[in-house]
């Protein structure tokens, strides 16, 4: 027989006349509730990560507090070799992957201090861009042979770092509204990559969050990109960005209705909502009150009517408990 899970005993419930005090019961037993374990596993994730956090704070501390005193060939040495050693028990020691994991990612922000040390004493004359760009690259093999969320979303944030400071730093001349668009396109396609390879088995679906935060950091570029092009009369991208939302939006509706994935019919229609409202402003006349009266009115009612269509399909797809 299937394994219960929430939703199941949910949708008896919704059916039934199934007290509060067995469903509960059942939860316990099918472990959907947190028990002791879980909490205690948690706790160790949680340490291990920590602890990870603070070797590498301790270190970038350590070589700005002694810069001064510190020969190059000790600076270099010493990071090179604590490198070297972090990555080797990585890779080979005998621990658990988690703990793998979270040793490989400490590694890859010992990559971005080192090569930050070496700019620093030998003075490259590099901009911020080519560090990132030299960072992200040596790091992609690491990211790439892990299947660690945290480390990709590390590895997504170099990416989106690097393609920022190029704007900011070599192509200058670029408008505001293609960096983000091209900002969405880069994201929108990790997404569909974390689709594709989720459709096809070859990852897990027990863990959403990575898939959900490059989604939230597509839609937040797209939105942005919507808002520069009314507010520059489309003279920036000549309306490409709602072309792109035009799709993008529906696709994701699509596929939020065909997975049952309350995520993207949340974040579209609000992110849908706040473009209308930098619409309804964007007519402001000689009356400005008035039409900041009438946006607020309108994403008041608008998100009351989006989080109440949120919980009429949460309870039609997942029931409800009395």
């Amino acid at each position: 027989m299937e394994k219960i899970n929430r939703e199941l005993i949910h949708s008896i419930a919704r059916h039934s006349n199934w007290s509060g005090q067995s469903i509960a019961a059942w939860l316990r037993k099918e472990k959907v509730y947190a028990g002791t374990q879980d909490w205690i596993k948690f706790l160790q994730l949680f340490l291990l990560g920590l602890g990870g956090s603070f070797i590498v704070a301790g270190v970038v501390f350590f070589f700005a507090y002694n810069w001064a005193d510190m020969h190059k060939f000790v600076k270099l040495g010493m990071l090179e070799s604590l490198l070297i050693i972090v990555t080797l028990v990585a890779v080979f020691g005998n621990f658990s992957k988690v703990v793998k994991n979270v040793l490989l990612t400490a590694s890859v922000m010992l990559s971005g201090v080192m090569f930050a040390v070496f700019g620093q004493i030998y003075q490259t004359g590099a901009n911020a861009y080519d560090f990132f760009l030299g960072w992200t690259l040596s790091v992609a093999i690491w990211v790439l042979i892990s299947r660690f969320q945290p480390l990709w979303l590390l590895f997504m944030a170099l990416i989106n770092t690097t393609f920022i400071l190029y704007t900011n730093q070599v192509a200058t001349n670029m408008p505001f509204s293609y960096v983000v668009n091209i900002l969405f396109g880069i994201n929108a396609l990790v997404v569909i990559i974390w689709e594709v390879l989720l459709w096809r088995n070859a990852i897990s679906d027990r863990h959403k969050w990575f898939p959900r935060v490059v989604a939230l950091a597509a839609i937040s570029a797209l939105t942005i990109s919507m808002i520069v092009g009314m507010y520059d009369d489309f003279r920036g991208d000549y309306g490409l960005a709602f072309v792109l939302a035009a799709i993008a939006f529906s696709a994701g509706i699509w596929h939020g209705l065909r997975t049952r994935d309350l995520f993207y019919l949340s974040v579209i229609p609000f992110s849908v909502i706040i473009v209308a409202a930098a619409g309804i402003i964007r007519l402001a006349g000689p009356d400005p009150v008035g039409i900041f009266l009438l946006a607020s009115v309108f994403v008041i009612g608008s998100i009351a009517l989006l989080i109440h269509n949120i919980i009429q399909i949460n309870r039609k797809w997942h029931g409800t408990v009395q």
